[in-house]
């Protein structure tokens, strides 16, 4: 394990005093409990919650100036959120009535902040032997500490509508002119001043003076207008804007320019939004590729909200958008551990002690120009340090080991689904001279619902890389399921998948075709209709998941706004493609699904892209879904679609509604990764793969129909080595084994078999040790071993051997 930095993000609650005593305890301790993790890494950060970005905004360059700084828990500034006549159960509401976490706090002075960078870097050096980086904070909002620049003196700042009327700060804003003395506005602020420059110029007093090496723009600041829901500049929910899309760019752009002129040299980490790049660009014209282009900044950490709302579709689908492309070289992971401001330990409530939010997560790889796999290399928690300033040893003891455990098998080869993401032709679409959001939306919104719904995708590979590849390596790309978005393909991107395809390798499409290409329509055999909106009724030969007690509706809503337009997907004439899934309506019938299968076997499928939206859009930045029980979950029908390539993944719950598991599948050492996060442990997964059932190590495996029949715990992170094809039904069981044998390291042991045909895929350090036995079910004696020996076969996936035959005990040893 190499990381390239450890960022312990801190807020100012564990300093129970000023004075620089306490500052060396709270640092030791921190930096103790911290150290086995932190030994693995070039560098150390500290990140700095003081307070919300206002002690920078209000800094005057007197370093006895008294500053705010984050003691509530809760909204500090709550504004107009607070009722009239609060019940005495509001008033314990601290999203209404925030709570000092002391009730002796209080202001504290720049020059103690000044005196606590100098602390942290002094004893961070002394115990952990590395350098150590000072980081600062910027939050939009209102929730950490009471403002009286954003909220009152300069309230013009503060123009989107995130919590209350007027609650975040926008990042192009301009503020009215101020006679008072800043840092960097000596003689005060002139009127129409761009906030990019207020800022900029003011951390660049503030961080010289104090001692901060870099700054963090928080929740999604940089990245639009409206960074905490789906609407922005450019869409309202009822309709998009191409049109104000250049303009809302610029001035994205002015902040960035303004804000970087101002700082020069500046560091910049950013949390970005909690959606997808390419909801960002069509909703607030967001210009992440100039972003990513022309300044200094880490891409987007994966947003902490999957342990809020448990989307950990919408986590993962956002995080491998913002990374396939990381011009700075950085590659950002952060944990959700302790929360400062809110009184939760998502580590001990609301993950429940669970690691489903590091293995799934850090099972994502994204794949560079040279066709090689890369991971996080820095690892951020957010924080280490509780709501109430308390440093607990348990959340460290805990994290630190499944974090080993998930960078000691991390992705080092491609998944075998890879997403295709355009990265430049989604900015093009939106930024270029006819611009069209609209199909944008409606893609990146269901590929996340899609992951929401098992769809086992976990690596990323951009455009540019994918044609930097295809011109070399194409072989490379032929071997995973491409999964691609229809609106992102133009004429040179489609040349390059057709060279793929030319290989053998198949594609899955999906996205509304009136974003397609012409030549893309044809190779998919699809024309146009006229476009049905409203309810729909679904019809399909897929095999869908099962449910115990009644069933998923079988109509749904079509919104055009958020899904593309209506349908209009038809058949062309002459089509050879088999149509599995089709809306209906008035007699009418539409295309959700099908699959086309080339000269040389390659398979070209097709999804269009539709969420079961609510009719009821509503007043507010979310967009509303539909339960299954009311609508088709249509997000599904991608992972309903690959056994058309030979895997399946086919989950049974109890009800119609129940929360089915999320599935990431990577490789690594030549093995299989499985990561499995079940929000309702009560569900079932039928898995089968192109090699057979999977065995999962340390686990029983029931086996039926061809399937493996896994009924997960809440988390699961296990390897797989062992593919079984049987007819019989069986329970299989994988233990990892002593090695039974001088010069042997491992062995697998496999119990249950029963005229199986297995396959397995031994780790590159076996070579020539590597052996493999059988014996009967009634036991195993290291005197009496029957060698097999192996047909060895090469998958798109690596090296495998095969057996037939195989009865009872099976072993791998090497």
């Amino acid at each position: 394990m190499h990381l390239k930095n450890v960022t312990l993000e801190l807020s100012s609650k564990p300093f129970y005093n000023d004075s620089e005593a306490e500052m060396i305890r709270v640092a030791e301790i921190m930096f103790q409990q911290w150290l086995p993790l932190t030994k693995h890494a070039d560098m150390v950060s500290v990140m700095l919650w003081t307070a919300d970005g206002s002690e920078i905004l209000q800094y005057t360059g007197d370093l006895q100036q008294p500053m705010e700084w984050a003691y509530w828990i809760g909204v500090a500034n709550p504004g107009p959120l607070v009722p009239e006549n609060p019940t005495p159960r509001m008033r314990e509401n601290s999203h209404l009535f925030p709570k000092k976490y002391r009730p002796d706090v209080g202001p504290r002075t720049y020059a103690w902040l000044k005196q606590l960078t100098s602390v942290l870097r002094e004893v961070g050096k002394r115990i952990t032997g590395k350098p150590i980086r000072i980081g600062t904070t910027f939050d939009n909002g209102p929730e950490f500490a009471i403002s009286d620049f954003k909220y009152s003196r300069h309230k013009e700042i503060s123009q989107a509508h995130t919590i209350y009327p007027n609650s975040f700060v926008v990042c192009t804003a301009k503020l009215h002119a101020d006679p008072k003395p800043y840092a960097g506005f000596p003689d005060g602020i002139p009127e129409g001043t761009t906030l990019g420059t207020f800022l900029g110029r003011q951390y660049h007093c503030f961080a010289k003076d104090l001692g901060f090496d870099y700054i963090w723009l928080s929740n999604g600041m940089g990245f639009g207008h409206e960074t905490w829901g789906v609407t922005g500049a450019i869409f309202d929910k009822q309709k998009f804007y191409p049109e104000k899309a250049k303009k809302a760019a610029q001035d994205m752009i002015d902040f960035w320019d303004d804000f970087t002129s101002n700082a020069p040299n500046v560091v910049i980490e950013t949390r970005g939004s909690n959606f997808s790049a390419g909801l960002e660009i069509s909703s607030d014209a967001c210009p992440l590729r100039h972003i990513y282009h022309n300044y200094d900044v880490a891409p987007p950490v994966n947003s902490p909200w999957a342990a809020l709302n448990y989307n950990t579709g919408l986590e993962l689908a956002a995080w491998m958008s913002h990374i396939c492309e990381v011009p700075s070289g950085k590659f950002p992971f952060r944990f959700y551990t302790h929360d400062p401001w809110f009184y939760n330990s998502p580590w001990l409530d609301r993950y429940g002690r669970e690691p489903w939010d590091i293995f799934l997560p850090l099972s994502i790889s994204r794949v560079n120009r040279e066709g090689k796999v890369e991971i996080p290399d820095t690892i951020s928690f957010l924080s280490v340090d509780d709501t109430l300033g308390r440093l607990p040893d348990q959340v460290p003891n805990e994290v630190i080991p499944h974090l080993m455990e998930a960078f000691d098998n991390a992705p080092d080869a491609i998944a075998p689904f890879l997403w295709l993401y355009p990265f430049t032709e989604y900015d093009e679409r939106v930024l270029g001279a006819q611009p069209d959001p609209a199909p944008i939306f409606s893609e990146d919104w269901f590929l996340g619902a899609a992951i929401q719904n098992g769809l086992p995708l976990n690596t990323v590979v951009s455009s540019d890389s994918f044609k930097a590849i295809a011109a070399t390596r194409p072989e490379l790309m032929a071997q995973p399921l491409l999964i691609v978005p229809i609106s992102g393909v133009n004429a040179e991107l489609l040349a390059a998948l057709k060279k793929v395809s030319a290989l053998g390798g198949s594609i899955l499409f999906y996205g509304p075709i009136v974003a397609a290409i012409p030549e893309l329509r044809q190779w998919l055999e699809l024309a146009t209709a006229e476009p049905l909106t409203g309810e729909v009724s679904i019809q399909t030969s897929l095999a869908e998941d099962l449910c115990e007690n009644g069933a998923v509706a079988r109509i749904l809503q079509v919104v055009p706004q958020f899904n593309g337009g209506g349908l209009v997907e038809v058949p062309a004439p002459g089509s050879n493609a088999q149509v599995l899934a089709s809306a209906g309506k008035g007699g009418a019938k539409r295309v959700l699904a099908q699959l086309s299968t080339l000269a040389n076997g390659a398979k070209i499928g097709y999804v269009r892209s539709l969420s079961p939206c609510s009719p009821d859009i509503g007043k507010g930045r979310d967009l509303r879904l539909q339960q299954p029980s009311v609508a088709y979950p249509s997000e599904r029908l991608m992972r309903y679609m690959l056994p058309c390539f030979g895997w399946q993944f086919r989950e049974k719950g109890y009800r119609p509604d129940t929360l089915l598991p999320r599935i990431n599948l990577s490789r690594h050492n030549n093995a299989f990764r499985f990561a499995v996060f079940a929000p309702d442990t009560s569900a079932t997964v039928l898995v089968n793969t192109p090699m057979g059932a999977p065995i999962l190590t340390e686990q029983e495996t029931r086996l039926e129909n061809g399937y493996a029949l896994w009924q997960p715990a809440k988390c699961v992170h296990q390897e797989c080595r062992c593919f079984v094809r049987q007819d019989a039904p069986t329970v299989v069981s994988a233990k990892i084994m002593r090695p039974a044998y001088q010069g042997y390291t491992s062995r697998r042991h496999y119990t249950g078999l029963i005229d199986a045909e297995v396959r397995f895929f031994p780790p590159a350090e076996a070579g020539e040790k590597l052996s493999f036995t059988t014996s009967k079910n009634g036991g195993w004696s290291m005197l009496s071993d029957n060698f097999l020996t192996p047909a060895w076969e090469d998958t798109p996936y690596g090296r495998c051997a095969v057996f037939t035959g195989v009865n009872g005990i099976f072993h791998a040893e090497w």
